[in-house]
């Protein structure tokens, strides 16, 4: 069941520049604490505009390391990242995982 689970709710797959990989998890494969912290960081996520971003580095931050498989090594290549990264890599970590969106129903 996990692996089906992981299989079909997949995150981003991010390459480091000290060649390590990192899975930016979907949120839906968290456990509950991980969840609820993650959905948090979002909701201030989208209420923010663009002038306000720059503030929201360290939501961002956490909710990378939160998703992340291996944080220490995400934490690493974060370090000197501008802010135009960390709003880049959240927007193709939400499109990768459709974070946000209702699942889709069959019926």
């Amino acid at each position: 069941m996990m692996a089906e689970a992981a299989a079909e709710y997949a995150g981003l797959e991010l390459e480091t520049r000290a060649g390590e990989s990192v899975q930016l998890r979907n949120i839906l494969m968290l456990p509950d604490d991980g969840l609820k912290a993650a959905r948090d960081i979002l909701a201030r996520f989208g209420e923010t505009g663009a002038e306000d971003l720059e503030e929201l580095v360290p939501q961002i931050r956490d909710l990378l390391l939160l998703v992340a498989d291996d944080p220490a090594a995400l934490k690493a290549e974060m370090a000197d990242w501008p802010l135009a990264v960390f709003v880049r890599t959240v927007g193709a970590w939400q499109e990768e995982t459709q974070v946000g969106e209702a699942p889709r129903s069959d019926s």
